[in-house]
């Protein structure tokens, strides 16, 4: 297997890497046809919070908790350390720790299972890079729209002198606002002993705190994962968004929630039908193939059937969630749907808007424009499959919450 390698000059180069790297996993590996932000926006509405590259739930709370640590050092001390390094200091001294604990063995959700201590081995995407978006959703910190770095930068300069808290004598705040300020915005319960005994598994607490959370976002299925037992039973069991999208729109008594599950199912079977057709392309040009033809035909017969809400789909209706959706790809996703309700399907047509899509998409990395033969093989299909919203994700999130209520 092929390995990436860089020099690793700033944590500015990391970051950069890293976002690179997030692009080769599920739902972000090849968007070929620029349909990426329309996906993103719909799984940011159904599962706020979530990421494509989160694996646990425990770490919402082990990155607020090392922010406490922080603050609650001696301030003579406190003055001498940046909470940047601070912060990614502990982050490897708990990755380390958590990858001997679980004996570097994937399968736990340990991001970076495989690195080692002794070797100070490092990753491309810390937890706090991969979960800040998901802490502010999640209200265990508030970092008001920066990025993890700017944040804890001008917190520290907006009172190098003091950086004051105010600790309940327990050491445990009994509520979470009550004579609680910090420089840093945050909300989870304190914690001092959190590193004891440490696991990805939730304490009720933390489980109560991100079920409240989740309950908080009225419009998501979140929410309704963590208040429904029969929704979240149908959710377990599904092994695609799909699946659970079909046996559970018509249990969604939130009409908001439920017109946004049929959108997305919709639309993913509306795109599935257009990667049909972008390797019935590439093989027709580069092999002089046409070994999709009977998968599209297969798509092509049912996808009206296999829609929930075929006869009022409507691609406006998919803008709402992704505004910065390039006008190229919003016309492109107009005119396939366009092309598809008409009573002859115009093959020439159907051909022009896989290509131009993808020369806007890809610029000079168009395979199909410019012949471009890098990753394509015969009988293979590349790019896009079913688009799933982060549910694999969420399914993992959801899951410890509800092992950790268990212990209420």
């Amino acid at each position: 297997m092929a390995s990436i390698g860089w020099i690793d000059f700033s944590r500015k180069d990391r970051n950069r890497v890293g976002s690179i790297l997030d692009l080769l996993r599920t739902e972000g590996q090849v968007d070929e046809l620029g349909i990426g932000t329309i996906r993103d926006g719909l799984a940011n509405s159904l599962f706020p919070g979530i990421s494509t590259i989160q694996t646990r739930a425990k770490y919402f709370f082990i990155i607020p908790y090392i922010l406490q640590d922080f603050l609650m050092l001696p301030v003579a001390e406190r003055k001498k350390k940046l909470p940047t390094d601070y912060l990614e200091n502990e982050e490897y001294e708990v990755m380390w720790y958590l990858a001997e604990k679980y004996n570097h063995q994937e399968g736990h959700g340990v991001i970076g299972i495989s690195k080692f201590k002794e070797k100070n081995e490092k990753i491309a995407r810390r937890p706090s890079e991969i979960y800040w978006n998901g802490l502010n959703v999640m209200k265990c910190l508030d970092s008001k729209g920066l990025s993890a770095v700017a944040f804890l930068n001008k917190a520290i300069k907006s009172n190098e002198e003091t950086l004051v808290q105010y600790i309940s004598t327990d050491g445990e705040g009994d509520d979470n606002d009550a004579g609680f300020e910090n420089y840093f915005n945050i909300n989870v319960p304190i914690n001092k002993n959190w590193k004891i005994n440490l696991d990805l598994n939730l304490k009720s607490t933390e489980a109560e705190f991100l079920r409240d959370s989740m309950l908080d976002v009225k419009d998501s299925v979140l929410s309704l994962l963590v208040s429904d037992d029969q929704i979240y039973s149908e959710f377990e069991s599904s092994s695609k968004f799909l699946d659970f999208a079909k046996i559970s729109y018509s249990k969604i008594e939130n009409k908001q929630l439920k017109q946004n599950v049929i959108l997305a199912h919709d639309f993913a079977i509306l795109m599935q039908g257009a990667h049909i057709a972008y390797n019935q392309e590439l093989q027709k040009q580069f092999f002089g193939s046409n070994c999709f033809e009977e998968k599209w035909q297969e798509w092509f017969s049912k996808f009206k059937q296999n829609m929930i809400n075929y006869s009022e789909f409507n691609v406006d209706d998919l803008f709402v969630f992704s505004n910065s959706t390039r006008g190229y790809t919003r016309d492109f996703v107009q005119n396939w749907f366009q092309l598809l309700q008409s009573e002859s399907l115009d093959l020439e047509k159907k051909s022009m808007l896989i290509k131009n899509q993808e020369y806007r998409a890809k610029g000079k990395k168009a395979r199909l424009k410019f012949n471009k033969k890098e990753n394509v093989s015969e009988g293979k299909a590349i790019g896009l499959g079913l688009l799933e919203y982060r549910f694999m994700n969420a399914k993992d999130i959801v899951k410890d919450i509800k092992e950790g209520l268990k212990n209420v």
